[in-house]
């Protein structure tokens, strides 16, 4: 007995006169009399379904299809019928089947079926164990729900047990939209039927239009399509979206969109800063649309570090006014940049790439910096990307974010943790320009999923559109497949989404290191379980190379983070390493605190070289400095009892005083040399071969204050801010 009823209806006499009458879809039970034997289709109440499994050597198209061979052995759900659908001749021991019922340009829900399940020798349970039923909901390939049945001590009819998707250990999955039901299971279960398909059409609203300000049929939902005719300037989720006019999206907005993006023929403009995210990793996207990336200001010879949030974006396209031997792919095995870019070559998907700025940009100190404004134009990346990534040298690859939105930084790491480890990032940024062929400070930042930025001004894991980053890596599965890096639509994140870190902080502290109050880099040292005093991947990060900034040491090797033990250890100390570019007045200050030294615990800063320390918890500390690299004057403790500076003892005395423009020096050690800086750290005046244990010399009344750096022949170093009156 066929239910073959799919509306009906209602009438209502209301008390004021009027009747109202309206049509609702109800569940159909299809029990595939009607279905001709060994298709792999069968038509229910006028829609078209196809059933789909893997082929075997006897079953080109599939194992399972309408079974009609054997009346009498099917279940409908009250009385027993003749056809269903099975696989027949293919339950060989082994199997492990599988298949599919697919809905044809509609959605349905799913209440309810039988099932009959044995060996490839048809017997069942209680003579097999029952094993467990997968039964995955999907929509255009993306699982919508996957529900887990055990038929233990099901009542059984006919040999069918019924599976009854509105309560599934205690779950609903009858309400679902779906247009795949698939159904799977393992050893000893060999051979299933299925009869009495219980399913009910999912009538799709109509799309809503935006035009003349104006929504035809209210707002665009997850469950709703949009199409735009005209732009649209606000916020906006759709299940689809079509445009079908020109549309320029503005500066923080985003669009999100649950299946595909059309767009058949119109210039549809993203500005920087807006974004589009989508959720389906199967959707595909149709037609270019653009999206504009801003730099910072930049000059000429900075680098770009980008990826490209479509496909079909040509390399040097996007910046034509760079030359073109410069632009480079980043080479693992030489950890360096090659320049081995061809005219036809598109961005890949996930691929970074760095180029120089346009070669019409001014050079540092000729003028003003610009920004750098690129468009990428072609189809929207969506849905899962991988990449190779190798590991000859130390693992560094360049990878990019392939979509035109965010990701989150830690979604990447975890979601590739089970394939691979990634133990730090490095990201490009423009804070310090290039002068004279040399960056005059660090622009790697670094990441460390343990430790946190090696920038204490960051706290977001989101890595913005268009943005390029290394990540070293080692693979964690053995045998010849290659290492690979995935992204998928779950990674994306939307402009507000910051990722800060935990409430629970980890014992942390940055140190930076600034000339004329800009800050040159930063390094992050802390404490958290794990780590250790020795280098350890996960949690110690090396710089890509050592620019001018300040650096943690770990056995003579400079750190951007460092993790120093389990727990904070009062009686720890270590040296730090600064590299200077040119010689003058720094600062090295304690950015940022977390945990303990939130709480007030003390870190001392010793200069060696001056005998010297302070209490970088309590105020900055202010130096002179020759140009060069310094990995042995300077070193953190955090107990006063570990200090073993005197700044003025009686054995390296040193007196200077000025009178009538005249600076006198007097010392206990005979003194070596004597350098006079500018409060700019120019230097003034140099006299070497001193050799006497007094000296004086003229200054010019042009400069109030300077700086007296004075080195005697016992290694005593000390500086002195005098004033001139």
């Amino acid at each position: 007995m066929k239910k073959n009823l799919l509306y009906f209806k209602f009438t209502f006499l209301f008390f004021f006169g009027f009747v109202f009458s309206f049509a609702q879809n109800l569940p159909y039970i299809e029990d595939f009399e009607n279905a001709d034997n060994g298709s792999y289709s069968f038509v229910s109440n006028g829609k078209l379904f196809k059933i789909e499994s893997s082929a075997s050597a006897d079953y080109a198209q599939g194992t399972f299809r309408v079974q009609g061979n054997y009346p009498g052995t099917g279940w409908n759900g009250l009385t027993i019928d003749n056809k269903y659908i099975d696989n027949d001749g293919a339950a060989g021991f082994g199997v492990n089947p599988s298949f599919k019922i697919k809905s044809e340009g509609f959605n349905f829900t799913s209440q309810n079926f039988y099932l009959f399940l044995a060996d490839y020798n048809l017997q069942q349970f209680p003579l097999i164990m029952p094993t467990p039923i997968t039964i995955n909901g999907k929509e255009n390939g993306t699982v919508i729900f996957t529900a887990l049945y055990i038929p233990l001590n099901a009542l059984m009819t006919n040999g069918y047990v019924q599976v009854n998707l509105k309560n599934i250990n205690g779950m609903n999955y009858s309400n679902y939209e779906i247009n795949e039901l698939e159904i799977s299971t393992s050893n000893p279960t060999n051979y299933v039927g299925l009869d009495a398909f219980t399913w009910t059409e999912v009538t799709p609203p109509l799309p809503t239009i935006w035009e003349n300000g104006v929504w035809s049929d209210g707002e665009p939902t997850a469950t709703k399509d949009a199409i735009l005719r005209e732009s649209y300037t606000h916020n906006l989720t759709a299940k689809s979206l079509t445009f079908e006019a020109n549309v320029v999206v503005p500066s923080g907005i985003t669009y999100t969109v649950v299946n595909n993006v059309d767009n058949p023929s119109n210039q549809v403009v993203f500005e920087n800063g807006a974004y589009l995210i989508q959720q389906n990793d199967n959707a595909i996207n149709v037609g270019d649309i653009s999206f504009k990336r801003q730099s910072k200001p930049i000059y000429r010879l900075e680098t770009l570090d980008w990826s490209s949030p479509v496909f079909g974006q040509n390399i040097f396209a996007l910046s034509p006014k760079t030359l073109q031997n410069r632009f480079y792919r980043y080479d693992e095995f030489a950890n360096n940049w090659i320049a081995n870019i061809n005219a036809a070559d598109i961005f890949q998907k996930g691929e970074y790439i760095a180029f120089r700025a346009p070669n019409n940009f001014n050079n540092y100190g000729e003028g003003v910096s610009k920004i750098f404004e690129g468009t990428f134009t072609g189809i929207p990346n969506n849905g899962f990307v991988s990449r190779v990534l190798t590991k000859n040298n130390i693992g560094n690859n360049a990878v990019g974010n392939p979509y035109p939105s965010p990701i989150d930084l830690k979604k990447v790491i975890s979601s590739n943790s089970a394939m691979l480890t990634i133990s730090k990032v490095f990201v490009w940024t423009h804070k310090k320009p290039i002068v004279n062929g040399e960056f005059t400070g660090d622009n790697w930042i670094v990441y460390s999923d343990e430790m946190g930025w090696s920038d204490p001004s960051i706290t977001s894991t989101a890595i913005d559109v268009g943005q390029g980053f290394i990540v070293q890596a080692e693979n964690k599965l053995q045998g010849p497949l290659p290492m690979q890096l995935f992204f998928n639509n779950s990674m994306r994140v939307t402009a507000n989404e910051v990722v800060s870190y935990k409430t629970i902080e980890d014992d942390k502290f940055w140190l930076s290191l600034k000339q004329n109050n800009e800050v040159l880099n930063s390094t992050l040292v802390g404490y958290k379980e794990g780590s250790t005093k020795q280098y350890e991947n996960t949690f110690d990060a090396e710089p890509m190379q050592v620019y001018p900034g300040i650096y943690s040491m770990i056995d003579q090797k400079e750190m951007s983070i460092q993790g120093r033990g389990a727990k904070f250890d009062e009686k720890d100390q270590f040296d730090l390493a600064i590299k200077i570019l040119t010689a003058g007045n720094y600062t090295i200050s304690l950015a940022k605190t977390n945990g303990i030294f939130k709480q007030g615990q003390s870190i001392y800063l010793i200069d060696k070289e001056l005998k010297k320390s302070i209490d970088l918890s309590k105020g900055d500390y202010n130096f002179l400095s020759d140009k060069g690299y310094f990995k042995d004057r300077f070193e953190i403790v955090y107990e006063d009892n570990l200090l073993n500076t005197n700044e003025l003892n009686g054995k390296n005395k040193i007196i200077v005083y000025t009178e009538n423009h005249t600076v006198h020096i007097k010392s206990a050690e005979k003194i070596k040399s004597v350098k006079v800086y500018n409060l700019e750290g120019n230097l003034v005046k140099n006299i070497s071969s001193v050799n006497t244990f007094e000296t004086h010399f003229e200054l010019s009344n042009n400069t109030k204050v300077y700086i007296i750096w004075i080195e005697c022949y016992n290694g005593t170093k000390i500086s002195k801010k005098i004033t001139v009156k």
